[in-house]
C-alpha cells in the first residue's frame, strides 16, 4: 500500500480566507488520503500567509486580496500558492500555482476546536468550530452555518438572481488611489441594485448592507435586517439560478463567486479574465463578462429569459465545483500540480 502523503500545517492566521483550505485538508484527512499534522506559529509570517509542508516541499499559501507577491517568502518557498494570482506572475515565475476560488467554509476540526487550549487569546477563534457554542452566540462565520454541505446544492429551477453587496467608505483609507477605487466600486454595486430592482421586481434577492455609510448614500436599496443574517443570504442562493458579482478590493475576485459557483449558479460578473483559476474556466460557459451596469442588465436578461443558455451554465458550474471548487478536491488538485512540477 503506497504511503500517504505527509501534509503539516503551521498555524499562523485567523483570517477567515483560510477556512476553505483548512476545511479541505481536514477533510483529506478524515478521508485517509492525507497525513495530517498541525503546529501553532503566530507572528512569523504576514496574516495572510500560511506555510505547509507537503512531502519535505515548503508552501507558502497567500489568500491576500490583492496581486502582491512577497519576493523574500517566494524566495524561501519550493512553491507559492497565491490567490490573486496575475497570469503574468504565473507565466514569469516558476514556482507560482494558483488558489484558484475561494469562499468561506468550514469543516469538523478537533486541532482547531481545542486551540484555546495552547493559547487563551485564540478563544474566540476556535469557538467557530464548535457547533452548538457558534449557533447560540449566533457567528456567522462559523461551522454552525458554513459547514460544507450547507454551502452547496445542484442547479436550482428557480429563475431567481442574487447581488448582495456592501459599500466601502472611501474616507476611510489615506491612500488616493484606495478612495477612488471605493468610489468606482460603491458607484457600481448602487446602480446594479437600483437597475435589477425596479426591472427584475420580485425576482431579485438583493440590496447593499445597512452601515452608517451606506444609510447615507442609498437608503433606497438597503438590506432589510430580516435578511441579514447569512443563513438567510444561503438559502437565497440555494433558490437562485442566476449570481451577480463585481469587483471586490483591490480587483480582487469576491468570496460570492465561489458561493455562487458552490450552489451550481449561472453568473454575471466584472472582468476576471487577469487571473490565473484552475482547469477550464472558459467565458461564455462558466459566466459572462459586463463592462457597464446596462451591459450587466443586458446580459442577465439574456440569461433569464434562455434556460438552456441559463441551465447548460449552472451545470457547467456544477462539474467545476466538484472538481476543482470542494474544498478537499481544491487541495489534491492543488497538491497534484505540486507533484508534477
Amino acid at each position: 500500500m503506497p504511503k500517504l502523503p505527509k501534509v503539516k500545517v503551521y498555524f499562523n492566521s485567523t483570517l477567515h480566507h483560510f477556512s476553505q483550505l483548512l476545511a479541505g485538508l481536514e477533510y483529506l484527512s478524515t478521508k485517509n488520503e492525507i497525513e495530517l499534522k498541525y503546529a501553532l506559529d503566530l507572528g512569523k509570517y504576514p496574516i495572510d500567509i500560511f506555510k505547509i509542508e507537503y512531502n519535505g516541499l515548503k508552501l507558502f499559501f497567500d489568500m491576500a486580496d490583492n496581486s502582491r507577491i512577497y519576493d523574500k517568502i517566494y524566495e524561501e518557498s519550493d512553491f507559492y500558492v497565491k490567490r490573486m494570482l496575475l497570469k503574468t506572475d504565473y507565466n514569469s515565475r516558476k514556482r507560482l500555482i494558483p488558489y484558484g476560488l475561494y469562499y468561506p467554509v468550514y469543516f469538523r476540526n478537533s486541532y482547531l476546536k481545542y486551540l484555546f487550549l495552547q493559547n487563551k487569546d485564540l478563544a474566540k477563534y476556535s469557538i467557530k468550530y464548535w457547533a452548538w457554542a457558534s449557533k447560540f452566540l449566533k457567528i456567522k462565520d462559523s461551522i454552525a452555518v458554513n459547514e460544507i454541505s450547507k454551502l452547496e446544492s445542484e442547479p436550482s429551477h428557480y429563475d431567481k438572481i442574487v447581488f448582495r453587496a456592501r459599500l466601502w467608505n472611501p474616507d476611510n483609507n489615506k491612500e488616493n488611489w484606495k478612495k477612488k477605487e471605493r468610489k468606482v466600486l460603491n458607484a457600481e454595486r448602487i446602480a446594479i441594485n437600483r437597475i435589477f430592482t425596479e426591472q427584475f421586481e420580485n425576482s431579485f434577492k438583493g440590496g447593499i448592507l445597512k452601515d452608517n455609510y451606506s444609510e447615507k448614500i442609498c437608503p433606497d436599496i438597503l438590506l432589510p435586517e430580516k435578511h441579514y443574517h447569512r443563513k438567510v443570504y444561503l438559502e437565497e442562493l440555494r433558490n437562485a439560478s442566476i449570481g451577480i458579482a463585481n469587483q471586490g478590493l483591490e480587483d480582487s475576485i469576491g468570496a460570492k463567486f465561489g458561493e455562487y459557483i458552490a450552489n451550481s449558479m449561472a453568473i454575471v460578473t466584472s472582468p476576471i479574465d487577469k487571473f490565473k483559476l484552475h482547469g477550464d474556466f472558459e467565458e461564455n460557459v462558466h459566466y459572462l463578462t459586463y463592462h457597464s451596469s446596462e451591459e450587466c442588465l443586458q446580459l442577465t436578461k439574456r440569461l433569464f429569459e434562455n434556460e438552456p443558455l441559463r441551465k447548460g451554465m449552472q451545470f457547467a458550474n456544477l462539474e467545476y465545483y466538484q472538481n476543482y471548487l470542494h474544498p478537499a478536491n481544491k487541495m489534491m488538485h492543488i497538491f497534484n500540480l505540486i507533484s508534477r512540477s
